[in-house]
């Protein structure tokens, strides 16, 4: 049985964003949805948020291999490889809202 909501789960993710900076993962746990949930769900908060004059400010995805940071990813996915090493092993990226 789903837990009950008090607020919608948009306006949580919204609600834990304001209080703390964190990565997808952490979204997720603490909302209780599935992480490709909060990646959907980030691209309309990121929209919603436009008319408030606030922004999702992000601290990108690393390479763990050769620490190339991917600065100009638009996309809340995790990317699947590194452009500069090939490596698979990529950090996640760290999101919070901001004014």
């Amino acid at each position: 049985m789903p837990r009950q909501r008090e607020q919608t789960i948009r306006r949580e993710i919204i609600m834990h964003l304001e209080a703390s900076a964190l990565t997808i993962r952490e979204i997720s746990q603490q909302v209780g949805i599935m992480e490709k949930e909060v990646v959907f769900h980030l691209t309309y908060i990121e929209k919603s948020l436009r008319s408030k004059k606030k922004k999702i400010s992000v601290t990108p995805h690393a390479c763990m291999g050769c620490g190339f940071e991917f600065k100009e990813r638009k996309n809340y996915k995790k990317p699947g490889k590194c452009p500069e090493c090939r490596g698979t092993r990529i950090g996640p990226a760290i999101y919070r809202i901001t004014d």
